[in-house]
């Protein structure tokens, strides 16, 4: 059973009953997470096949002659299926750092590419300094590098163009939503879309858009959702308060935002449209995390979570049952919170309060889950369910919002957090709420999977000084 820290008002309670059934966003992002998940999967089950196919048959060539030819098969070529696999976890692992799977062009990946497989051939290879047979060895190795390099280049021409439908990065006009004011929308539509493709989706706004910001928002995320659209590009001037909301909420659904410049949708896909400086559109503002950040921060959330349930599990229940057998009622209470893109949730805790009584008192128990922060243990549960992320800006409640100017939403750009740098970095010694949303925003731009670890670790000595929120 559940209790109820806090309950809504009225106004409160029938403002968010649609956000609560529709949950648009979270959605949303759910289906960019599997489109990003399944994109990334694809093209490293390619490089990993790649390069086994390249292994075997090097090693089914035999090459090598003379004296070297055993250090050779030993040293370059793995010949049992454990060496292989390992071989294959630091090429693609060296892939990764060198940057091979970012949505660069293909030139900068090949290059890129050319990088990683000469660190992952060479490095290991520390006998190849040797003054013995230098230049065969050198030789050789030069050979499996380049014999790897133009099998995973080639390799990745062939994937991407299989995979460009599903490509979350590519622009496509079945997957793209206009939004404009009134008749330069309509204009746009009758003079530039290409009528060979599946056209466009609409969304016409007006000059006061988003009037009451939430449920301009919810109408924005609804119709992406309806559209299934992963862009979003404006058509016709804007004012600069509905610019920035379009911008937030559009980065919140998931959705990069464009400004139209000179040239109609059907010459989209040429790459140069995507830069901020010339071109027919200009990039205003793309999802917080993208492509592998987005898998790596949610797989990372994912896992967290499950083994902080596991390896606390025991704490837990001690916690549970203090609480159960020291004041009536439920362990967990829930808590209406905004998160992702606006919209509510509802956060879990043990329950802190008694609730037998009009004063609502913290019980001794809760007064200690409170200074400890155990008390928010039950929000991994919140993690896995995509309600929250380890690390990132706290929920606020849904009444703090009233006090929001436009620039505060931008902190809903992310899934909020049990941790976050806010906690970390003073937590209540910073009184200022634009402090505290400057010191997230930078988090926001500057996210990196090390960071996060970071904050997870700088958590704790707060926690042990009893002094977490």
């Amino acid at each position: 059973m559940l209790a109820v820290e806090t309950m809504p008002s009225p106004t409160e309670s029938r403002e968010w009953l649609g956000s609560v059934e529709q949950r648009h966003v979270v959605l949303l992002q759910r289906r960019r997470f599997w489109r990003e998940f399944v994109y990334a999967a694809a093209v490293l089950s390619a490089d990993a096949l790649t390069i086994a196919f390249v292994f075997v048959l090097l090693a089914q060539a035999a090459i090598g002659i003379g004296t070297f030819r055993l250090d050779f098969a030993n040293g370059l070529v793995p010949l049992t299926p454990a060496a292989l696999l390992m071989r294959i976890a630091l090429l693609l692992f060296c892939l990764s750092v060198a940057r091979a799977y970012s949505t660069t062009s293909a030139a900068t990946q090949s290059g890129r590419i050319a990088l990683a497989m000469a660190i992952g051939i060479l490095v290991p290879q520390w006998s190849v300094a040797t003054p013995t047979m230098f230049a065969e060895r050198m030789t050789l190795v030069a050979f499996v590098v380049v014999l790897l390099w133009l099998a995973l280049v080639g390799q990745r021409s062939v994937t991407q163009r299989a995979l460009q439908a599903f490509d979350p990065r590519r622009l496509d006009q079945e997957r793209t939503l206009l939004v404009g004011v009134g008749r330069q929308l309509r204009t746009f539509l009758d003079e530039h879309v290409d009528v060979t493709a599946p056209p466009p989706s609409a969304y016409e706004i007006d000059p006061e858009w988003p009037g009451e910001q939430r449920e301009g928002w919810q109408s924005l995320y609804a119709e992406v959702h309806r559209s299934m659209a992963d862009a979003i590009i404006l058509v016709g001037p804007l004012g600069d308060a509905a610019l920035q909301n379009v911008l937030i909420a559009g980065s919140s659904a998931g959705c990069r935002v464009f400004g139209l410049r000179r040239r109609p949708l059907r010459e989209m896909n040429n790459p140069t449209l995507m830069r901020r400086g010339e071109g027919p559109i200009a990039l205003l503002s793309s999802p917080a995390l993208i492509g592998w950040q987005l898998v790596t921060k949610r797989a990372f959330d994912v896992c967290g979570a499950a083994l902080g349930l596991i390896l606390l599990s025991p704490l837990l229940a001690i916690c549970a049952v203090l609480v159960k057998l020291t004041s009536r009622g439920p362990v967990l209470f829930e808590q209406r919170r905004v998160g992702l893109g606006g919209e509510s949730f509802r956060m879990l805790k043990l329950r802190t309060r008694a609730v037998d009584e009009t004063t609502r008192r913290v019980t001794p128990v809760g007064r200690l889950l409170r200074r400890t922060s155990l008390n928010e243990l039950p929000q991994l549960w919140n993690v896995l369910r995509g309600e929250m992320s380890l690390v990132g800006p706290r929920p606020p409640l849904p009444r703090e919002l009233a006090r929001y100017q436009t620039r505060h939403f931008v902190r809903f750009e992310v899934t909020p957090g049990i941790t976050g740098p806010w906690q970390v970095s003073g937590g209540h010694d910073i009184t200022s709420f634009d402090a505290v949303v400057r010191i997230e925003q930078e988090y926001i731009n500057g996210w990196t999977l090390w960071r996060d670890v970071a904050l997870l670790l700088r958590s704790i000595p707060v926690v042990v000084r009893m002094r977490a929120h």
